[in-house]
């Protein structure tokens, strides 16, 4: 899972207030728009939810900020980009009233590194820290800004820190202890510090109320992941999904995650079956269900079943095609186009695919940027292609942008190997090894 698309998921998560309220507020429909975004997986449902969030409220630059967060998710990079500067628009006029707000300073970070404005974002948060640290110093117990400077502390890089406030947060008893915990288990993870990572999965799932499903799940998805992909131990990582799926039975990303573990295993028949419940299950022509159809390809053909498998992935591009139609610069959908033609041995078509996803990319900071993946995609198509140099270079370009690609350091050495370099191929396979690549 990506790193920055996780951490997304984690802040909208932390951002999204809740409400015990009757009557249909802008604050209930932005606890509907989580729920429909962590809940059901729905975009589209959250979309609407922050859309009338910003009609009772239209001055809010956090309901404007989670609008744009969304239409990134769905890849539309122009209705975000509108919603990003009427957040920033909201932003500065609530920090001209006050500029000690660290609140203000944090959500003008986020605002502007999603517009690429990397310095000027970088600026804002250093301000929130500030902030954060003089009301630290006045009241150190208080748990609830811990938290918050820990998520701050994540979007400057200075991680080791960030895990430091976040144990604080834990420590004093703050109502976000078990999202903490959560966080520090994936930061860990990241770190490949695996053994700590599920400890600090465990505390979470003991700080996260049972009543709390959605929680519940995120940490049950975060520590089977851990299991699954770095650990390398994915019977234990069946067994977290699982009970995911007993808290929500139709939770189609724990049957994602569930059908590909089952892959893993070898257990292809079981695999396909849970994929096509994934399937089954989404009512939006999305990319949740071209990913769910790959994946059931990818069981068929592991499985010898290739004619089915080829139906799949055509499946899986009628969905993409679709979501083209409807938006010519979704980076996203030209990314899983690439990888399903991949997947058919269209090398070429996919290469044209990667091309065009790198091409209406946004930049590698914003939500919806699919490039790291795109180049490591296209560095695959070129490989088989014979075009070993382009496909170095491609390789290259994915660890430039997401250092942590295990799919791209493990492209690189296989490039590197077809050049006849064997000791630097051999290296770059090692860290594919470390950021838990699989086959």
């Amino acid at each position: 899972m990506k790193t920055g698309f996780v951490i997304a998921l984690l802040v909208i998560a932390m951002l999204c207030a809740s409400s015990l309220a009757q009557e249909m507020t802008a604050e209930d429909w932005s606890k509907k728009g989580e729920d429909e975004l962590f809940n059901n997986s729905s975009f589209e449902g959250a979309l609407q939810a922050f859309n009338k969030a910003v009609e009772l409220d239209s001055t809010n630059a956090t309901l404007w900020l989670h609008k744009a967060q969304v239409h990134e998710f769905m890849g539309d990079r122009g209705m975000a980009v509108e919603a990003y500067n009427e957040a920033l628009k909201f932003t500065d006029e609530d920090l001209q009233k006050n500029p000690d707000d660290a609140d203000a300073w944090w959500n003008r970070g986020v605002i502007l590194d999603s517009l690429d404005r990397q310095t000027e974002a970088k600026e804002a948060r250093e301000k929130a820290v500030q902030v954060y640290n003089q009301t630290l110093s006045d009241n150190p117990e208080d748990g609830e800004t811990w938290f918050k400077m820990a998520e701050v502390l994540i979007s400057l890089n200075r991680r080791e820190e960030a895990i430091a406030a976040y144990e604080k947060s834990i420590e004093m008893n703050s109502s976000k202890a078990g999202m903490a915990a959560i966080t520090i288990s994936h930061l860990l993870a990241e770190a490949g510090r695996y053994d700590e990572a599920l400890v600090a999965s465990d505390m979470a799932l003991n700080l996260t109320s049972p009543d709390n499903v959605q929680d519940m799940k995120l940490v049950l998805g975060i520590k089977g992941n851990i299991l699954a992909e770095e650990a390398k131990r994915p019977e234990e990582a069946l067994q977290a999904f699982d009970e995911a799926l007993r808290l929500d039975p139709e939770d189609r990303t724990a049957l994602g995650y569930r059908a590909s573990v089952l892959k893993d295993l070898h257990m292809y028949n079981e695999s396909v079956e849970a994929y096509q419940k994934a399937i089954e299950l989404v009512s939006d022509e999305g990319l949740w269900k071209t990913n769910a159809w790959i994946g059931k390809g990818d069981a068929l053909l592991a499985s010898g079943r290739r004619d089915e498998a080829m139906e799949a992935y055509r499946s899986a591009l009628e969905v993409i095609e679709l979501k083209i139609q409807e938006n010519p610069e979704d980076t996203r959908a030209w990314e899983s186009k690439g990888r399903a033609l991949f997947k058919m041995e269209m090398y070429e078509e996919a290469t044209e695919a990667f091309d065009r996803s790198i091409e209406v990319s946004p930049g590698p900071y914003a939500i919806s940027s699919a490039s790291d993946a795109a180049w490591a995609g296209k560095g695959d198509a070129l490989l088989k292609l014979g075009r070993n140099e382009e496909a170095l270079e491609a390789f290259r370009q994915a660890i430039e942008i997401f250092p942590l690609n295990g799919d791209a350091w493990q492209g690189k050495g296989e490039a590197l190997q077809a050049l006849g370099k064997r000791i630097e191929g051999d290296w770059a396979f090692q860290m594919a090894e470390k950021l838990g690549y699989r086959e």
